[in-house]
């Protein structure tokens, strides 16, 4: 069979770039429903993600918004992607080359998956072919845009879901879930297939590993906004005021506008309190009262040992090292050893398990296509490059740049 991309770009491309009330002021409410389950009664035509189904777009500005958050996420789509995929079989060899018409590689569009699966506990790829299955193209779709249809046989595909106009929505796409395939308009048969992470009484998403640990992200979130504000405010704010039940852009404004009427003729940084606006953790559901954090002169521990304990916590609720991520630095100075070790038990655990489980319906999908892709592989590379012990000192010394003599007996040595 010969495998070969055609010259005809997906439909999926569409795309609108326009800001809108999300994007600048939406404040999340980051909840979930018991259960994502969807009874007859339902009366959309998709199943929401969250309680307002905007819970991937609440996680995008997590994921923007928490620096310690975005860099493990960035460190383990890298190690668990590896640095490249192989096979012997020829034919495969070419194809993962260039998956797709945008002259991608196979590895190129799986880290993007990866990178949503972390991220979102899902990920979404398009298939295209034709009716004889004469070829065969791979590409990414952004999760946020995803969600599933209440038939659960199709993905509705819409680039901004908080203006989803319904069914007749122009924007709005379809395609059916692998291994069904649709024909379209481009003459191209196109499906696509919904990686989840498994979640218990979640039947049609999945939720990322992270989730569990929510409120020490958004306390990593806060700590660093709140350090922010200090500083524009030479450390010299009184305190900080928590405003609850504030859910809307025009609350904000309005609550703006009387603390500035209060602010009087000196109104300087130096001197300005904070304030945090809170919205409601969801609909009829308010939080705490209001309260004031006044700031004491040399008395912060309570917040920095706070800021700490987050970050220490964004480790382990992501299973992932610190010595991996770039982000933690270390008083003990550059430990090649630790890096060595902490990356051989990552690569034994977390990294090995995420290729298996793709290589697996990866697999499922070739052998759909008539392709062998028994041997394909991820190619790991360790962030540290170690010579191996058990080898001669002649080779060492070639795996090192070094002059060597095979001939030499000092050098045929273990």
């Amino acid at each position: 069979m010969p495998i070969k991309p055609n010259k005809i770009l997906p439909l999926q491309k569409l795309r609108v770039n326009k800001a809108t009330h999300f994007e600048m002021n939406y404040q999340p409410t980051l909840d979930l429903f018991a259960s994502d389950f969807v009874n007859t009664k339902h009366e959309k035509d998709f199943i929401p993600f969250g309680e307002d189904n905007l819970l991937p777009q609440q996680m995008v500005q997590l994921s923007r918004s928490v620096t310690i958050h975005r860099a493990i996420i960035n460190s383990k789509t890298d190690f668990i992607s590896g640095v490249s995929l192989s096979t012997q079989n020829k034919a495969l060899a070419i194809l993962i080359n260039t998956i797709n018409n945008n002259s991608e590689s196979f590895h190129s569009v799986v880290t993007k998956l990866m990178f949503d699966d972390i991220n979102f506990g899902n990920a979404y790829f398009e298939i295209i072919t034709d009716s004889k299955k004469s070829y065969l193209q791979f590409y990414h779709i952004d999760s946020t845009s995803c969600r599933l249809a209440v038939d659960n046989i199709n993905v509705i595909i819409h680039p901004i879901w908080n203006d989803y106009k319904g069914v007749n929505d122009p924007l709005r796409r379809t395609l059916p879930i692998f291994p069904k395939f649709e024909k379209k308009e481009d003459e191209q048969y196109h499906s696509i297939y919904h990686i989840v992470q498994y979640e218990p009484e979640f039947y049609n998403y999945g939720l990322p590993t992270w989730y569990a640990g929510l409120n020490s992200l958004i306390i990593a979130g806060l700590t660093d906004r709140w350090n922010q504000s200090r500083l524009e405010n030479q450390f010299n704010s009184p305190g900080m005021l928590f405003v609850p039940g504030v859910n809307s852009d025009a609350e904000e404004k309005a609550m703006d506008a009387m603390f500035s009427s209060y602010a009087g003729i000196n109104n300087e940084k130096s001197h300005t309190m904070l304030v945090q606006y809170l919205a409601d953790l969801s609909p009829g559901q308010s939080r705490e009262k209001a309260q004031y954090v006044e700031f004491k002169k040399n008395d912060e521990g309570n917040w920095i040992n706070l800021h700490i304990q987050s970050y220490n916590n964004m480790l382990s609720i992501h299973n992932w090292f610190k010595t991996l991520c770039s982000f933690f630095g270390e008083k003990t100075g550059f430990d090649t050893q630790r890096i060595i070790n902490e990356y051989e038990i990552a690569l034994n655990t977390s990294i090995t398990s995420f290729q298996r489980r793709y290589l697996g319906f990866f697999g499922l999908i070739f052998n759909f296509f008539n392709i062998d892709s028994s041997d394909l592989s991820f190619d790991n590379q360790s962030p540290i490059y170690r010579l191996n012990p058990v080898k001669y000192i002649w080779e060492l010394r070639k795996d090192a740049g070094l002059d060597y003599d095979e001939t030499d007996p000092k050098q045929k040595l273990f």
